[in-house]
């Protein structure tokens, strides 16, 4: 996957939603299985560092459509490797070039609160 890296500030983020974080623990085996309800408005992210020598496979499924997003911040800066509006599913694979604290981040933008189930492995 090419990634594409846009900006922007991180007010603008923050203003828009309460995130819910969670930071992500690997299991003896890898990978990491969370179920999370993301409220009407709101959001949830998982967040920890990322080593471009272990690439990360990711996929989420939700029940209603979510705003999804993989970043990092760099000051009050935010740095997106990927983006995408009202989905219910994705996967990837998610190859950082350098090592940061990278974040898989969903908000719910509907009126109803959906359910977000993520995997990923290393």
């Amino acid at each position: 996957m090419k990634m594409l890296f846009l900006s922007a500030a991180f007010g603008v983020m923050a203003a828009s939603a309460v995130v819910s974080a969670t930071e992500i623990r690997w299991s003896p085996a890898d990978t990491l299985e969370h179920t999370t309800l993301i409220a009407p408005g709101k959001a949830a992210e998982l967040c920890g560092q990322i080593e471009p020598r272990l690439p990360v496979d990711w996929r989420y499924s939700a029940t209603g459509p979510l705003t999804f997003d993989i970043h990092r911040h760099a000051g009050q800066e935010v740095i997106y490797a990927t983006r995408s509006y009202l989905t219910r599913e994705q996967s990837g694979k998610f190859s950082p070039t350098l090592s940061y604290e990278w974040c898989w981040m969903w908000t719910n933008e509907t009126a109803e609160p959906v359910t977000v189930q993520v995997n990923l492995k290393r």
